[in-house]
């Protein structure tokens, strides 16, 4: 208890925000993430409170006269999330001291956890400090600037990180969304990166979701020896459930795999052409009451760093749909309900 009181009361990530400060994210990825983390914060209150109240002791140091607030809940969480350390055998942990040692990009220190749990902080190879100097260490060095918002609630300006991720959902008119949703088993989404002049793209949901009976997907429920039934997914009349995260590498290889690609990158494209404009059509500088300057500043330089990825990749996927060489002259592909129509155009061999 003693050391909670030397923790900061005011910790600068997302979900601390007021909800003015929150609008500023508005266009961004982390509007979805920020949105469903308050969400699920509030259940978790919601839960430890209900349950609880139903124990005497509990109920009395905790609810009655209102001892601990859903701020509080928060707060708590927040310092967990942008103070727990990873370590290699006691996994995600909060210690003293260490977790307040600042984030460097260029760190001059890392932390370790020997055979005794002792977490111990070291030196990096080759680095001396003289005394005054400060101790840093690195907070993730492949975290994309949303990622160091969200847990650490500041973007490190020198990072050379650049990506995203976005949600992505199956069309709206596709009579088998569900089916490919709980055959996939998670939340879809895509992730987009940036390096140099190339962007990498990936979604393993969008190679299921772009294909469809005509294309050789079925979906079948099967009775298992317990009486359950499981939902199957079947590619080309062979079982694929355990395969649906890799689902490219099974439809690359089919006739269509050229079409299959196509309509995948247009897809993916869209995606983030609405992510884009979106991001465009809101102002940081929009009248949105009292802001702290820190939310204000992170929030500006989010925007900035991801309207450049999702530039860049709009850019490089437009080539890759109207491409032009010996095997395309052009090519339009429509989705006309769940099925797919496509009109290519051949140059010849």
């Amino acid at each position: 208890m003693e050391y909670l009181q030397f923790l900061p009361r005011v910790v600068l990530v997302p979900s601390m925000w007021t909800e003015d400060e929150r609008l500023l994210l508005r266009g961004t990825s982390l509007e979805t993430a920020v949105n469903a983390k308050m969400l699920a914060t509030v259940g978790e209150f919601d839960y430890v409170q209900s349950t609880s109240s139903e124990i005497p002791c509990w109920d009395e140091l905790l609810w009655q006269g209102e001892a601990v607030s859903l701020r509080d809940w928060i707060r708590l969480d927040a310092l967990y999330r942008s103070r727990c350390l990873e370590l290699p055998r006691s996994g995600e942990s909060m210690v003293p001291c260490i977790d307040m040692i600042n984030h460097a990009r260029d760190a001059t220190a890392y932390y370790d956890e020997n055979s005794r749990r002792e977490v111990t902080l070291l030196l990096r190879p080759g680095v001396t400090l003289s005394e005054g100097q400060e101790v840093t260490i690195s907070y993730g060095e492949a975290k994309s600037a949303a990622e160091m918002l969200f847990s650490y609630g500041f973007i490190d300006p020198e990072s050379t990180i650049e990506s995203l991720v976005l949600p992505l959902e199956p069309f709206e008119d596709d009579p088998l969304a569900k089916a490919k949703l709980v055959g996939f088993g998670e939340a879809p989404k895509l992730h987009v990166a940036r390096d140099g002049g190339s962007v990498i793209w990936k979604s393993p949901f969008v190679h299921l979701m772009c294909v469809n009976e005509e294309d050789g997907l079925d979906f079948r429920v099967l009775q298992d020896t317990n009486g359950g039934r499981q939902l199957r997914v079947f590619w080309q009349g062979e079982d694929a459930t355990d395969q649906t995260a890799d689902f490219e590498t099974l439809v690359k290889n089919h006739p269509l795999g050229v079409i299959f690609r196509l309509r995948a990158v247009t897809v993916i494209q869209e995606r983030l052409q609405t992510q884009l404009d979106l991001a465009r059509s809101y102002d940081s500088n929009d009248n949105l009451g009292e802001v702290r300057a820190e939310c204000l500043g992170a929030a500006k330089l989010l925007r900035r760093i991801e309207i450049g990825i999702l530039e860049s990749g709009v850019e490089v996927l437009e080539k890759e749909v109207c491409t032009n060489d010996k095997h395309w002259l052009d090519c339009t592909v429509w989705c006309d309900g769940s099925r797919w129509i496509d009109w290519v155009w051949y140059s010849g061999s």
